[in-house]
Parts: structure tokens; C-alpha cells; sequence
């Protein structure tokens, strides 16, 4: 009997050589993969089963190496004689091995080019007939179809003939997948996923094709979408389900190394226009990913996920597993192929099926939860969203859906109104509502019973975590918050369940959610029959829940939860890593919104006194006739400076050093300048105004000010708006901004006041912009006799300062970023007006175009408009170079700041790594801690990282400093490659040959190893014990926890927050996302930092905007601090300014952020204008005060009482709180209180006494509110 050996490189083929095999009667087939090949002897035997064969196709993957063994089994064959096909991809080699005749040889090749069952059947029968004496004469070879439909039901189904069988009345599901899968007959879950689909009522329209192929006579993805999906109408689909990987719209397929996608209108999905489910055929069994705390990581986590992110697919988990198949045909080799994981293909189809229903529901037939959040759960707080007015923001989404013909009834007249009903209601505050009164106070009540039913619908080992974690379903009801405005639901989160049990904070980072949790959406499932939910704002807690990190699993907390609504979910643009978390774990659609405004903190009060006092010195010693008049001047600059409490700020160690400020020992010319640099770089820190409102750009002077702070940094080629104009008038932008307490004669000034009328001009001229609407012509040629103005007018029209003279090429600078204004910033910011309709178009199952992410500020206006769902990057190119050259430089700068104070480098630096900043930066930070080890990435072409290489030490100039990372939850399921690359850097660094005093990473991994091996562990386990570099909290669990004690005040003193802060964090993170218990390990690291760091990338967010700062560097500081014995040196690396890097300590950062915004009237005013939000946001300012003090004791007593004037004793501000948001009144003069009896402040006793009264009088405000609340809700 005729017997062919086939060898193929990828398992791909398998599948179809097994159906082959069956249809080959009277011909033996010997098949072998490159999996069955081990070794030499394994190769051995292959070639003992087909050297007497009839013939032999070896069918290679690119070069030799695909084959183990290939040369040693082409000798053994040619020495046998056995006619020999080599197939591979034009390489000279395969042509040269290959010993049939040429004609055979093409018409062999021809055979597998087509591949597919009928394809390797008949090239097996060609070779039998050619070479032996086999009578089945083989078929030519035949032409597969690259694209095709195809339906298990109906074998070789025409396209036409498939929409035939649909129901028009039911909704349209797509169905794409690879063409490689349905040639090599591995559909399996595709099969069951049409099943499942029709099962639930819908009709199913499966293609094939090569997605992103642009080879002649094949037709792509982008083809199927146009032709076969929709028609001239619009879409024949209501919804897609996608197993493709990589991008369908990004360059090379998301391979590009600059990682930008294509504009939103040029994303051919956007035309189609219907949701786009991204389900993932993970190349794990089905046992490994359900064992595995990742789900999805490695090379898919990017190619099945991040990528197909730039198309805007709503992200959900592996609907298939790779199983080996049985050798059913007996050739000795069998397949992996996809096998379905059943519950998994069930939830997509549920998905999908209910994203389509929206495109078929009326909207008055629709019910739609608005889920704000609410943490901490206090109601001063209800609304959660950062840089959004969120009940602002609701009530615009309610006036939408109400305009759409939703069943909504009356819309609150604004954001307070609404408040006020929101609040009149049951909260998630139980301290204003007696239990006699939740129910009549509550939406509705669910019974133990309903909810034990629901319960028991609930995956096995979800219901098994929860009783672990809180015990069985308890016998009591649970009442659901909000307002109901017919069909549209109004209500809040429920809590996360640290308050319920305040000492878990110590012990469960992973806390499952309690049953109230579940309670509450299963009651939006099931009694109120939600058909979609909106999670209005960044951010709530259902994402952050337990469970796999990316590609959840039934067992994953979110996934039961959530179930099978859709999700939209509005959330800041500047937040991209923790949006993507929601995208990830909660299988959201984003709507991004818009940051609040931003413009310069300017100087205010004693501030501004102080800069004037400053000012006055200088004149003074220009004054020959006045000399007294300086030394006066010196005695109110010590005094203020005294009382501002500046001495930190000023560079003097504490308020102490103030009293070496005297005429005879300090150089007071020197301490100027330092006072102007210092309030030159407070005044000229961006902060946000106000908050912003959905669909509601800014208009008239906040557009102005947004503007000038979109362009003060250059945005790709176009130039910065505040260097150019300095250029105009003569100012040395780089002097300017690294020395503005220089005295410049040319100008006849300080620098800082050079600064001052640069940023007065930037202004004037972006308000003219406004004047005209933004429709200004270039120059004199291009404008029509009515044109007042022109940019050119504009620009020449500027003077210079004193007797300087304008920059070469300034003018033309200017012009082109005046354009750019016109042209791209202002249309784009005024685009922000489709956030809350582009929320709508999702909740009538339309498609979110897709859009970028990250700070707009930092030279990022091609990131707007808003109202998109935005993506991230690859993070296979973390760090990516331009992230490399900043970290690097905020590396040395720290350094450099270190050796400055201490006359000697740190031997162990602590790092703060989040995920967020990684997505905004492209990976500074990973990049930073490379650079302290003298290690520097390798980049392929493409741009992805290949390897870490040391940097020489001579070139160095300085030691390798050890590094301890800890990352944040976030940062660990999305960039387990980054912290690959830190390991690998520590594995190369270790293995140098270098002396411990150059090199303390090796220094420290010896000493450590060696210690454990005299504890009794054996030298390899010992060394990977002491290598572990990068620490993060357990898989499913997220944050440092430091804040969770902080809020439910569950502390003593700073060692209970340090003792959380190691539970929490004790998690080694090493190669391939594995995550390990170390506590021992964590400990033994922070005794050794001597410094800690955080970059801040943006001042779009700064260390006051929640308690994450506190709780992760601050907590960090902490257990530092507690284990040593000895605070670390702190510092903060601020690379708003990518091209300038400053270096902070933590505590100058700190107080400066407080100075520039925390205590700025102008921010507080603008806060005012949000009512109710404004005011809860004012709340949670003075809380992350407490827990920076509680963790690294930066806050003084002179910030504690200007915090208190402003924000508790100030009467206006506080009879505006008594009537938008009485309850944050109660909680800020609360949190005072609490700080004066914790020791962090040292107030007088009058102070605590005021705060009280103030307290009490809130207090009983709040009661006799509520009691009158329950009155009118009874009658």
C-alpha cells in the first residue's frame, strides 16, 4: 500500500490532514508537527516510519528551524531515496532539497498554496500515482474561497441563499471569523455560537476571510463589512461577534511602532455602524485558562485584546480553548484545535443578542439604569466622577433620552434639583434614615427569597466566594436606592464592602462583593428589566471587583454581575488605564468627556503680597536715595515668609531654618530670587476650573484660558503658543522657564514678570481668536475688505519687552500655532457638545467611533474630540523610545537631587509604577527604573521590545541603584510584558562582573541570596527569592489599601497603615504575568529604600484628586519608614513638560499642589459653580489631606489652618455648603476634627471648638431634614 509522510511546521493544517486521511482508501499517511518533534530521536523515528515511503512532503514554516532536525532527516532520506517535496517560503534551500521533478514539484506546491481538506487529499493521491502504483487518479488542485459565509446547518451555503432563511423580524448577529479556520475544519465554536445565538431568538450571519488582506482576488474584513453585512440601506447586522486579532483599521494591523490609529471616520466600522463584540480564541486548554488567575495575557493580551481596542469593540473574554484532538485517522499526529468553552460562548450570545435588541426596542419601550457611583458611600458624595459634574451631566442625559421619545416623564430642572430628589430618597448613607423608614425611602425591596433564587442562578464558584467572604445569603431584605423617572433609573453603586467589615482592609485586597452587591444588580436584571445600564463617570467599583484579570470567567465577580447588560460608560478622556479597566472587566463601551478647564494658578492673597514685597526689595536696591527702605522690606519678606510657612518650599529643611534669615548671615538677594522662582512655578502651574459638564463645552473666557493651555506645550509639529509668543517679544523661552528669578537688564525685569506678560499675551491673542469666531485669515491676501483682523496683523502687532528683539522664525511660529488654534483646538473642543448624544447612539445599539486617549494638555489635542471609546497602545512597546529619553531624564534628575542633599547616591530606590500614566506616557516610568539599573531597552523595528541591554559603566558614571517597583493592580493586568522587561533587567544586571560598590542591584540580590540559603533554602530558590524586584497586590485585587483604612478610620497610628500597605502589596510579579505570595520577600525590600519616587505626567490630575497618591506613595513612604526605622528621602519626577522634567521632593510637591490649587480661591469659586458636586469634591480634597498626613506628616499646621479658613470657617463658603451639600460640610469639619485628635494638627483648642459647633449645628440640620423627608414620603 502507497504510504506519503507529511511533516508541517504549524498545527494549523492538522485538522484537514486528519479529514484527508479518512477519505484516502488504500493509502497509508505518517504525519508528524513540529510538536511531536522533540529531539533527535524523535526525528529518528519519524524518518524510520517513511523512509521506505512512497514519498515525502516536508512542509516547512519560513526558514529550516521550523523542522527540528531537518538537515539530519533530509540526509537520511536522500540516502534512502525517497522522493522528497521541501515546501517553504521562497528560500533557495527548499527548491535545492527537493528531489521530485519540477513539474511535480509546482503542481505539489499548487496543492498546498490551496490547502484544505480536498486540496492535501489529492496531493496525496498525486504523489501515490506519480511515484508508486496507486489507480485513484487525484483531481487538479482546486481554488478554496479566501472569504465565504457559512452556517453549519447548510454545507456550502451561497450568501443569498443564507439571508433567505432569516426572520426579518428578529435581530441580525455577524459572525466573522479566519478563514484558516474554516479550511483546516476547525470551527467548533463558531458552531456553537451560531447555535446558541438562534437559540435565543436570533439570525446569524457567519463570513470568513483574511481581515486585513490586500492580496489580489482575496477579500478582507473592511470588503465583508460593505458588501455582506450591509448594504445600500445601511447594515443588514444589528450586531458583530469578532475572533479576530490585531486591528482592522491601525496601520500594518496594529504592527506600526508610532501606534496610531486611523481617524475615527476613516475606521470603515464606523460606516457599518452597529457594536462590534471582541470574543477571543486563547490559545490555553479550556482547563488551563479557567485555572489561571490572568485569563488573558502574554502575546494575546495585545493581539486579542489591546489592538482590536483601536476599532472600538466592546472587549469580552475567550469563547474557546485549544484542545488536542484524537488521532481519529491513525497518522500519528493529531491537532490542537478550538474547542468551545460552553458558558462563555452562552454569555457573548446573551451579550450580543441584547446590544442588538437596542437597535429593535422603541425607546419608549426601553428601561435604562443611570448608575452613579458613591465612594466613600457618604452623601456628600453621591455622583463620583472625576472632573465631571455628574448630576449636572445626568440631567442632560435625561433631557436626551426624553427628546428621543424615552419614557422619562419629568426631567429635574438641573444637577441640584436632582440631588435634592436623589437625597430626599434612601442613599447609601444609614445615618440620616431610621430603619422603619428604608422601605417607604427605597425604590423597591428584594426579599430573601427573590434574592436567593437569584443567587442560585449565579455560577457555583461565584456563590461559593461570596459565602466564603461573607456567609450564606442572609434572611433580610435588601432596598434599593435612587429615583425612578419611569422608565430611566436614577440610582447609586452599592458600597464595596470594606465599611460593612472594617477589618478585612488588613487582610483582603481581593474582598468579594457583599451580597448587597448582588442584590442590587439583580434587581436591575430581573425586576426593574434594564435593557441597558450607564455607569456615569470615572469611576465606580463593579470593574475592580475580583476575578480574572482580563478575559473574565464566570467565577469573576463583574462577569455575574454585570451579566449581559450593555454597558456604556462615560469616562475622562486623561484616564485611559483605568477606563480600559471598565472596557476589560465590565465589557463597557466608553463615552469619553472632556477634562475640566485648565489654566495658570496665578498668585492670590499673602502669595501675591509676598511676590509683590519681592518685587518692591529689587526696586529697592535700585534706589540709592532710599537704602533703609530695603532693610525694611527684608523684615516683611521674613515675616511672610515665616508666616506662609515656606521654609520647605524655599529649600530650608523645616520652619527652624527661618530663623537664619537675617541681614548679617544669608545672601537675601539669593533668597529673592528663590521666592520668585518658587512663585514663578506656582503661578504658572496648570489647574482645573471647575468641573465639566456632558455636551456643555467651554464657552467665552474658559475656552480662552482652555485653549492657551492646550497649546502652551508643542503639539506634534505645531509649536508651543507660549514659546512662540516669547520669541515674538524677545523673552528667552528657556531661561524664562528654568530661571524666572533672574534679573534680565534687557528686558528691564524679572523673568517671572517676563512669564507673567507672555501668558497676559497669549490670552489677548487667543481672545481675539474667540472675537471673530475663530475665522481669521492667515494674512492680509486671504482677507476680504470686512476682516478686521488677520494672524499676521496679529502677530507683528506684538511689542517686544524693554530693549529685547524678537527670535529668528518666532513670527512665522506664532502664525502657525494661531492656525492651529483655529482650525483644530477650538472645532475639536467644541466637539464635546456629541458626548451626551453619542451616549444615546450607544443605548440604541449604535457603534462608538473610536478615539485616543491621554492627557490633552501634554501636546495632546489630537486626542479630542471626546464622545469617543477610546484605546490605549500595544503594550508590547512599553517603554517606547520617546518614554525612554524622559525617564531617563527624570531618572538622573532624581539622582542628581539625591546626591545634591545627601552627598551620596541611594543604594535601593522605591518606585510607584500605575498603569494609567504607562498608557499616557508609553511607559516613563518602566523606563525610569531601567535607567537607575543602567539598563536601556532594545527595540525590533517595529518598535516592540526585544531584549534589555546594560549600559556600560564608564558611560554610566555612577553605580547600578537597586530598585524595588511596586505596581498598581491595573499596571499588573495590562503591561505584564513592561514587567517582564524589569526582571530581565535585573537578571542581566546581576550576572554582570562588577564590584558591589557599582553595581547595588547585584550587591543586594548576592547578600539577600545568601542570607536565605543560611535560612535552609537550596542556592536556586534562594537567588529567585532575592531577585524578586516588582510587587503588586494578589490577581483580582486592586489598590494599596492604605486609603481603605484610612476612610473607615480603622488605624491607631502610621504603623497600622504601613502593616496594610505590605499585606496589601506582598505580591511578587515576575515573567509572563505570574504572580506570587512574598510578603518575606516585600519586607525585606522596603528595609533597604532609601528613597522613594513617583512620576506625575499631567496636571490634569495632581496628588489631591484622590486617595490612590496617598495610599500608593505615601503608603509607600510608610512602611519604609516603619520597617527601617527611617523615612526615605522622597521625591516626585514631574514630566507634565515631556521636554523640561522637574524634580520634586514629595513634600515640596505636595505643599505646592496645595498652594497652587487646594487653597486657591479661584479654584474654590469656580468649584462653587457646581453646586452640589462642587462641594462633595471640596469633601474629598480635605480627606486625601488627612491621609497624606497620616502617611508622611507633609501637611503643617499652618496648611491645616488655611485649609480650615477655607474651606470650613470661611462664611460664605460655608453657608453655600449649609445649603447645596450640608452633608460635606459635616464631613469636612469631621475630618479636622479628626485630624487635631489624631495629633496631625496642632490646632488651639478655640479651633477644635469652632469645628465642633459648626459640626453639630450640620448635624442636627441633616436630622430634622430627614425626619421632614420621611413626613412628605408617608403622606
Amino acid at each position: 500500500m502507497p504510504t506519503i509522510g507529511l511533516y508541517t511546521a504549524t498545527e494549523n493544517e492538522l485538522g484537514a490532514v486528519q479529514q484527508a486521511a479518512q477519505r484516502l482508501d488504500g493509502l497509508d499517511l505518517v504525519v508528524r508537527s513540529s510538536s511531536d518533534l522533540d529531539d533527535v530521536t524523535d526525528v529518528d523515528a519519524f524518518v524510520d516510519e517513511i523512509e521506505s515511503a512512497t514519498a515525502v512532503v516536508l512542509w516547512l514554516h519560513g526558514s529550516e528551524d521550523s523542522m527540528p532536525g531537518y538537515d539530519h532527516a533530509v540526509e537520511r532520506l536522500a540516502d534512502a531515496g525517497v522522493p522528497l517535496v521541501v515546501k517553504s517560503t521562497g528560500d533557495a534551500f527548499a527548491l535545492q532539497d527537493t528531489t521530485v521533478a519540477e513539474e511535480d514539484r509546482d503542481r505539489a506546491y499548487e496543492y498546498l498554496e490551496r490547502g484544505g481538506v480536498v486540496n492535501i487529499e489529492n496531493l496525496c493521491r498525486f504523489l501515490a500515482t506519480e511515484y508508486d502504483d496507486f489507480d485513484a487518479a487525484p483531481d487538479d488542485p482546486v481554488e478554496l474561497p479566501t472569504e465565504g459565509v457559512y452556517h453549519p446547518d447548510y454545507p456550502g451555503v451561497e450568501y443569498e441563499e443564507l439571508l433567505d432563511t432569516h426572520d426579518d423580524d428578529k435581530p441580525t448577529i455577524g459572525l466573522w471569523f479566519y478563514e484558516s479556520h474554516w479550511t483546516h475544519a476547525n470551527t467548533r465554536y463558531v458552531d456553537a455560537m451560531v447555535e446558541r445565538l438562534e437559540s435565543l431568538g436570533a439570525n446569524v450571519l457567519p463570513a470568513f476571510c483574511n481581515p486585513a488582506t490586500d492580496e489580489e482576488g482575496q477579500e478582507n474584513a473592511e470588503w465583508v463589512a460593505k458588501n455582506w453585512f450591509s448594504d445600500d440601506d445601511g447594515p443588514l447586522v444589528d450586531a458583530v461577534v469578532s475572533s479576530f486579532m490585531f486591528s482592522l483599521s491601525m496601520s500594518e494591523r496594529g504592527r506600526s511602532a508610532s501606534d496610531e490609529g486611523d481617524d475615527a471616520e476613516d475606521v470603515f466600522l464606523t460606516e457599518l455602524g452597529v457594536p462590534v463584540l471582541q470574543a477571543m480564541t486563547t490559545m490555553r486548554s479550556r482547563s488551563r485558562y479557567e485555572a489561571s488567575d490572568t485569563g488573558v495575557m502574554g502575546f494575546e493580551l495585545a493581539l486579542s485584546v489591546a489592538l482590536p481596542e483601536f476599532d472600538g469593540n466592546v472587549i469580552t473574554h475567550p469563547i474557546s480553548g485549544k484542545e488536542r484532538m484524537e488521532d481519529e485517522a491513525g497518522v500519528g499526529s493529531a491537532p490542537k484545535q478550538h474547542f468551545p468553552i460552553e458558558d462563555r460562548v452562552d454569555h457573548v450570545a446573551r451579550l450580543a443578542v441584547n446590544w442588538a435588541n437596542l437597535r429593535h426596542l422603541s425607546n419608549d419601550e426601553k428601561n435604562v439604569a443611570v448608575v452613579l457611583h458613591n465612594y466613600p458611600p457618604s452623601d456628600d458624595g453621591i455622583g463620583t466622577a472625576f472632573g465631571m459634574d455628574s448630576p449636572a451631566s445626568t440631567v442632560n442625559l435625561l433631557s436626551e433620552l426624553r427628546e428621543r421619545g424615552y419614557s422619562v416623564g419629568d426631567v429635574p430642572t438641573d444637577g441640584q434639583a436632582l440631588i435634592e430628589e436623589l437625597t430626599s430618597q434612601l442613599t447609601l448613607d444609614d445615618r440620616w434614615v431610621a430603619p422603619d423608614d428604608v422601605r417607604d425611602l427605597s425604590v423597591d425591596v428584594v426579599s430573601p427569597d427573590q434574592y436567593g433564587e437569584w443567587f442560585e442562578e449565579t455560577d457555583e464558584r461565584f456563590q461559593e466566594n461570596l459565602i466564603d467572604e461573607w456567609g450564606e445569603p442572609p434572611e433580610r431584605p435588601f432596598a434599593i436606592p435612587g429615583v425612578e423617572f419611569e422608565n430611566v433609573l436614577v440610582t447609586v453603586q452599592p458600597p464595596r464592602g470594606f465599611g460593612m467589615d472594617p477589618s478585612k482592609v488588613y487582610h483582603d485586597s481581593d474582598l468579594q462583593p457583599p451580597h448587597d452587591y448582588l442584590a442590587f444588580y439583580g434587581w436591575l436584571r430581573n425586576e426593574f428589566e434594564a435593557d441597558a445600564v450607564v455607569h456615569l463617570g470615572t469611576h465606580g467599583s463593579l470593574e475592580w471587583l475580583p476575578g480574572k484579570t482580563v478575559g473574565l470567567n464566570g467565577e469573576s465577580a463583574p462577569d455575574q454581575l454585570v451579566g449581559d447588560l450593555p454597558n456604556v460608560y462615560p469616562y475622562i478622556i486623561n484616564n485611559p488605564g483605568e477606563g480600559t479597566q471598565a472596557k476589560r472587566r465590565s465589557y463597557a463601551a466608553i463615552v469619553d468627556y472632556l477634562t475640566p478647564v485648565m489654566r495658570t494658578a496665578g498668585t492670590y492673597d499673602d502669595l501675591a503680597d509676598l511676590e509683590e514685597l519681592a518685587r518692591e526689595y529689587r526696586e529697592a536696591g535700585m534706589d540709592e536715595a532710599r537704602p533703609d527702605r530695603g532693610d525694611h522690606l527684608r523684615e516683611l519678606v521674613l515675616e511672610a515668609v515665616e508666616e506662609l510657612d515656606l521654609a520647605v518650599e524655599l529649600g530650608f529643611e523645616d520652619a527652624d531654618d527661618i530663623d537664619s534669615f537675617d541681614p548679617g548671615n544669608v545672601d537675601f538677594d539669593n533668597l529673592v530670587e528663590r521666592i520668585h522662582e518658587y512663585l514663578t512655578d506656582v503661578k504658572t502651574t496648570q489647574i482645573r476650573l471647575g468641573l465639566h459638564t456632558m455636551s456643555e463645552p467651554p464657552e467665552n473666557d474658559r475656552l480662552v484660558e482652555y485653549l492657551v493651555a492646550l497649546t502652551r506645550l508643542p503639539n506634534a509639529d505645531t509649536p508651543s503658543l507660549r514659546a512662540s509668543v516669547a520669541g515674538v517679544m524677545g523673552v528667552d523661552y528657556d531661561q524664562m522657564r528654568d530661571e524666572p528669578g533672574t534679573y534680565d537688564e534687557d528686558l528691564g525685569m524679572y523673568l517671572s514678570e517676563a512669564a507673567d506678560h507672555v501668558y497676559d499675551q497669549c490670552v489677548e491673542l487667543v481672545e481675539t481668536l474667540a472675537e471673530h469666531d475663530f475665522d481669521v485669515p492667515e494674512s492680509e491676501v486671504e482677507a476680504d475688505p470686512d476682516d478686521e483682523v488677520n494672524m499676521n496683523l496679529l502677530v507683528v502687532d506684538i511689542d517686544q519687552l524693554g530693549d529685547a528683539r524678537a527670535k529668528r522664525g518666532a513670527h512665522d511660529d506664532l502664525r502657525e500655532v494661531l492656525a492651529f488654534i483655529c482650525d483644530e483646538a477650538a472645532p475639536r473642543i467644541a466637539a464635546a457638545e456629541d458626548e451626551i448624544p453619542q451616549t444615546a447612539n450607544a443605548l440604541a445599539g449604535e457603534y462608538v467611533q473610536p478615539g485616543g486617549s491621554g492627557a490633552p494638555t501634554r501636546g495632546g489635542v489630537d486626542l479630542l474630540p471626546t464622545g469617543r471609546n477610546f484605546y490605549t497602545l500595544d503594550p508590547r512597546k512599553v517603554p517606547a523610545k520617546p518614554a525612554w529619553d524622559v525617564g531617563k531624564r527624570v531618572a538622573e534628575g532624581v539622582l542628581e537631587r539625591h546626591h545634591d542633599d545627601h552627598d551620596e547616591y541611594p543604594e535601593e530606590f522605591g518606585v510607584v509604577a500605575w498603569g494609567t500614566p504607562t498608557v499616557r506616557t508609553r511607559g516613563e516610568t518602566i523606563a525610569q527604573v531601567l535607567a537607575f539599573m543602567g539598563v536601556e531597552p532594545v527595540w525590533t523595528d517595529a518598535g516592540r521590545i526585544d531584549d534589555v541591554e546594560p549600559i556600560p559603566l564608564d558611560e554610566l558614571d555612577r553605580p547600578r541603584i537597586d530598585v524595588t517597583t511596586r505596581v498598581s493592580g491595573l499596571f499588573r493586568d495590562a503591561f505584564p510584558q513592561a514587567a517582564s522587561v524589569i526582571n530581565d533587567a535585573v537578571d542581566v544586571v546581576v550576572e554582570l562582573d562588577e564590584p558591589h560598590e557599582m553595581n547595588y542591584v547585584k550587591k543586594h540580590v548576592e547578600e539577600e541570596a545568601e542570607e536565605l540559603e543560611a535560612d535552609g533554602f537550596d542556592a536556586s530558590e534562594a537567588e529567585k527569592l532575592a531577585k524578586h524586584r516588582v510587587f503588586t497586590t494578589t490577581p483580582g485585587g486592586y489598590g494599596a489599601g492604605t486609603n481603605k483604612a484610612v476612610d473607615e478610620g480603622n488605624w491607631d497610628d502610621r504603623s497600622d497603615l504601613a502593616d496594610v500597605y505590605v499585606q496589601w502589596g506582598g505580591y511578587a510579579l515576575g515573567s509572563r504575568g505570574r504572580v506570587t505570595e512574598a510578603h518575606d520577600a516585600f519586607e525585606r525590600r522596603l528595609s533597604g529604600v532609601e528613597a522613594t519616587v513617583k512620576i506625575e505626567d499631567t496636571a490634569e490630575q495632581d496628588e489631591f484628586d484622590s486617595s490612590d497618591w496617598y495610599a500608593f506613595h505615601g503608603g509607600f513612604i510608610s512602611a519604609v519608614g516603619e520597617i527601617s526605622g527611617s523615612d526615605p528621602a522622597s521625591y516626585v519626577g514631574d514630566s507634565s513638560d515631556p521636554d523640561n522634567p522637574q524634580i520634586y521632593t514629595n513634600e515640596e510637591k505636595v505643599r505646592k499642589t496645595m498652594r497652587a490649587r487646594v487653597l486657591n480661591p479661584d479654584w474654590l469659586d469656580s468649584m462653587e459653580e457646581h453646586g452640589y458636586k462642587g462641594a462633595g469634591d471640596l469633601s474629598t480634597t480635605v480627606d486625601v489631606a488627612l491621609g497624606w498626613d497620616a502617611t508622611t506628616g507633609v501637611v503643617s499646621d499652618t496648611l491645616w489652618e488655611s485649609l480650615a479658613e477655607a474651606y470650613a470657617f470661611d462664611e460664605d463658603r460655608q453657608e453655600w455648603m449649609r445649603d447645596v451639600n450640608p452633608w460635606a460640610l459635616e464631613s469636612i469639619t469631621e475630618t479636622f476634627i479628626e485630624a487635631i485628635d489624631r495629633g496631625l494638627w496642632d490646632a488651639d483648642a478655640d479651633v477644635k471648638e469652632q469645628l465642633q459647633d459648626i459640626n453639630l449645628s450640620v448635624e442636627g440640620d441633616l436630622e430634622a431634614n430627614t425626619t421632614n423627608a420621611v413626613t412628605q414620603t408617608n403622606d
